[in-house]
């Protein structure tokens, strides 16, 4: 006789995160429910897959300003349009933080080696004050170099990123993301992970599609942020954004991520856009909630975060995920 089959907390947000919050119990099923026949009569296997899922939000006013100061009891989750309970809650302060620093070294980004190489310096200098977080450091022209793991050494990131000098060959953006999420995030200290990508948005080498690279994010719970290098010039008209294709791609590539992507028009806002990264990573709020729904499908669930007292508010966080956690050999 088959049975059903109950698989029990499955952690794809993890607790390790809630650094002051008690970690919560996996509580087991008090009896087995009776088997489900088939149309025929025989008796039909099935899961169910109970899941913890977190959430890292930030919430923006419309002038683009942090909420600050936000209570669980201010937040609504959905999935798949179905109201969520909240289990689990923790303000901006005290959230570690794994991130790794995508820097683009191909030939299109060639004259602005120097200022890039100067400005994710300054960024890290920045982040990595308060030492509990941790940073990588890869490469990516014609395929992904990691050329640091994560540390809080932020003298051990600067001598590795002041070591580029130079920039030639293709873009394999989409590749780097995934070789990022399959190789170094499972082994990340902490679920609160980040990819910053500094770069003109284009992909011309890779195999990885734009699909597959934010599905591997979704899956590996990566909120990506990027910053354009393209600056001024024909991208640009009278300081606003014009999006051709490879814009596009990376506002999506962020935003159903999570994150979100910035592009300055010169130097000065290109520093700004450094520090409202920084700044983003360090006002977030975190939310976890078990599903409602236990059945172990494998599509795409959506996620909905609402703030219902700031209806103008601006809320970034991934737009769902894929029940069974971390991707580990995705295409």
């Amino acid at each position: 006789m088959r049975h059903v089959l109950l698989c029990f907390c499955v952690l794809l947000g993890g607790l390790g995160g809630l650094s002051s919050s008690p970690r919560l119990p996996c509580v087991a099923g008090q009896a087995t429910p009776p088997p489900v026949r088939s149309a025929a009569g025989e008796e039909e296997e099935f899961t169910l897959d109970v899941v913890n899922i977190s959430l890292p939000v930030t919430v923006l006013n419309q002038q683009g300003r942090f909420i600050a100061d936000l209570s669980q009891a201010d937040f609504e989750v959905f999935e798949n349009n179905r109201r969520q309970s909240i289990i689990a809650f923790q303000r901006r302060d005290g959230l570690p933080l794994n991130i790794a620093i995508l820097m683009d070294t191909s030939t299109s980004v060639r004259y602005r080696l120097a200022f890039e190489r100067e400005a994710i310096t300054e960024f890290l200098g920045k982040l990595l004050d308060n030492r509990r977080d941790q940073a990588s450091f890869v490469t990516f022209d014609d395929e992904p170099r990691i050329r640091a793991g994560f540390t809080n050494d932020f003298q051990q990131l600067a001598r590795v990123v002041n070591s580029v000098t130079t920039a030639n060959g293709r873009t394999a953006l989409y590749d780097a993301i995934k070789q990022v999420c399959l190789e170094q995030m499972p082994s990340a200290s902490t679920r609160r992970r980040a990819i910053l990508l500094v770069t003109d948005g284009g992909d011309t080498a890779s195999d990885t599609t734009l699909d597959e690279a934010i599905s591997i994010a979704q899956r590996a719970e990566v909120t990506i942020y990027a910053i354009s290098t393209k600056g001024g010039g024909v991208f640009r008209v009278e300081g606003n954004p014009y999006f051709n294709m490879d814009d596009r791609n990376l506002k999506r590539l962020c935003k159903e991520t999570g994150g979100d992507v910035f592009f300055p028009s010169d130097l000065k806002q290109t520093k700004r856009a450094y520090d409202l990264a920084k700044d983003y990573l360090r006002n977030q709020y975190f939310l976890v909630y078990e599903p409602s729904e236990t059945r172990n499908n494998k599509g795409f669930r959506e996620i909905e975060v609402r703030v219902p007292k700031h209806r103008g508010a601006r809320i970034l966080t991934r737009r769902g995920y894929f029940p069974g956690g971390l991707a580990t050999g995705t295409k």
